[in-house]
């Protein structure tokens, strides 16, 4: 069963994070398959963005797998990487390779737009600047359908972190050089991205979440919580009780 809490945003409680997980899934998958089946023939793709974290391990790991849920149309779903760590391909500490081991392994005709490795010696600026080539060949003029974004303790999203001059940055793509939580070396979409995606969904879960929310959800400044952003009538927040304890006992207090 789902819980409302007394917030402006629309915010989705769920008993744990193995509930919270199912019952997310479930609703990407009816969504994309909406989305896939409404899409006009011409009009280009369905274009998500997607976190790695417990939205890969979590909520990806059941896309499609739930009985009673019509399959979304894969051929006509794009996949871009909310953010990425610079490191080797099929690293496991790379976000593309938990998702496709996750999901995309078994999926038909997805496209999927990996964000660059290090394989080779392409400093992090110039893999930034390439996908960033890619992003404004295939998506300028259309916004993503959904971002899918998870959040750390400290309220970051993507590669966007507290106090961190990306947030404020003006190209799609950006260049993270020194991530407080390793790899150092990363990609990511920016704040203006995926603020602008139709749909935005943020995903957490456990109590190490709960002081963030609390602030992003209380009107905190984007810079010091940068979740902050991301309210607003688009966004739905997927908790489970754990992280969402301080909301619950704001609103009473």
């Amino acid at each position: 069963m789902t819980a409302r809490c007394g917030q402006p945003d629309d915010i989705r409680v769920l008993p744990d994070a193995e509930a919270l997980s199912r019952e997310a899934a479930a609703a990407l998958t009816d969504l994309l398959a909406g989305l896939t089946r409404a899409r006009p023939d011409g009009s280009g793709p369905v274009d998500i963005a997607v976190a790695g974290g417990f939205v890969s391990s979590g909520v990806l790991a059941l896309v499609d797998a739930e009985d009673g849920h019509a399959a979304p149309d894969w051929r006509r779903v794009r996949v871009w990487w909310a953010d990425e760590r610079y490191v080797p391909a099929g690293d496991p500490d790379r976000n593309d390779a938990d998702a496709w081991r996750r999901l995309f392994s078994r999926t038909d005709g997805v496209d999927l737009r990996r964000m660059p490795s290090s394989d080779g010696d392409r400093p992090l600026h110039e893999a930034a600047a390439a996908y960033l080539g890619q992003w404004r060949a295939q998506m300028t003029g259309r916004h993503l359908d959904l971002a899918i974004l998870g959040m750390g303790p400290d309220g970051h999203f993507a590669s966007l972190f507290p106090g961190h001059g990306q947030l404020d940055a003006v190209d799609e793509v950006l260049a993270e050089e020194d991530s407080p939580k390793p790899p150092p070396l990363r990609i990511t979409l920016s704040r203006g991205v995926l603020v602008s995606a139709r749909r935005i969904w943020v995903v957490a879960a456990g109590a190490a979440k709960a002081g963030a929310l609390q602030r992003a959800l209380g009107g905190a400044d984007p810079h010091e919580v940068p979740a902050a952003a991301l309210r607003g009538p688009r966004t739905t927040w997927w908790l489970d009780r754990e992280a969402s304890r301080r909301l619950r006992r704001s609103r009473t207090s």
